[in-house]
């Protein structure tokens, strides 16, 4: 198969998906109406919407402006079948954020003392936990709740650290409910678009079905996207 034959091929095969992903028979919509209809739908489709819009323009110069019969009138380079054969890839099996972002996610118990937690950030380096009281999750402990929690305390002249639990803290916070809960099989880039336009989310934690009564099989964070 040439080059034109594998370009082409990928192109349709990316024009059937989208169709089927709308419920529409094959190319049953114009493909530009298809881009706009699945752009927000389909991270990889918003990513790379404007080479999809130059790809199906080259497309229809090969297939309708055929100078030969069975020869096309424009080779793809080699770089071109490949980059539409990785956005067929992207389209149709977007990473996921697990297992990428699988991670111990560490858990404290209302009643925990908040020397444990610096113990735990000094060792560990992690800055968002989840606090939970009676199996219930009451918010996420994290380094600005912490830093707004001893700014709070200037009032006192000593602050007793060892006696401090770490329900003090957390229901102290304002944005203890700072996090969603997500599914393990969402998009890498539906994720970043959750954090990037939320400001109010300080993590995304990560469950089989996105249920508050699952265990986090990880989390991510703003900076780690």
């Amino acid at each position: 198969m040439n080059n034109a034959e594998r370009f082409i091929a990928s192109f349709n095969r990316i024009h059937n998906f989208l169709s089927f992903s709308d419920n529409e028979k094959e190319y049953k919509k114009p493909f530009y109406r298809l881009l706009d209809e699945n752009e927000h739908r389909n991270p990889a489709v918003k990513k790379y919407k404007n080479d999809l819009q130059i790809f199906a323009d080259l497309r229809n110069v090969m297939v309708h402006k055929k100078l030969i019969p069975n020869s096309y009138i424009a080779q793809p380079t080699d770089n071109v079948v490949k980059h539409i054969e990785q956005i067929e890839d992207e389209i149709k099996s977007p990473e996921k954020v697990y297992p990428l972002f699988k991670r111990d996610v560490v858990q404290f118990n209302f009643d925990d003392l908040f020397t444990k937690v610096l113990t735990t950030i000094s060792e560990r380096k992690f800055t968002h936990f989840p606090v939970y009281k009676n199996k219930e999750l009451i918010g996420l402990l994290t380094e600005k709740g912490i830093t707004m929690w001893l700014a709070n305390q200037l009032e006192d002249e000593t602050i007793y650290l060892k006696k401090t639990m770490v329900e003090e803290i957390v229901l102290e916070d304002t944005r203890r409910n700072n996090y969603l809960f997500i599914k393990k099989n969402m998009s890498v880039d539906v994720a970043a678009d959750l954090l990037k336009n939320d400001r109010r989310l300080d993590a995304l934690l990560i469950t089989e079905n996105g249920k508050v009564s699952e265990s986090p099989l990880g989390i991510i964070t703003p900076s780690d996207l």
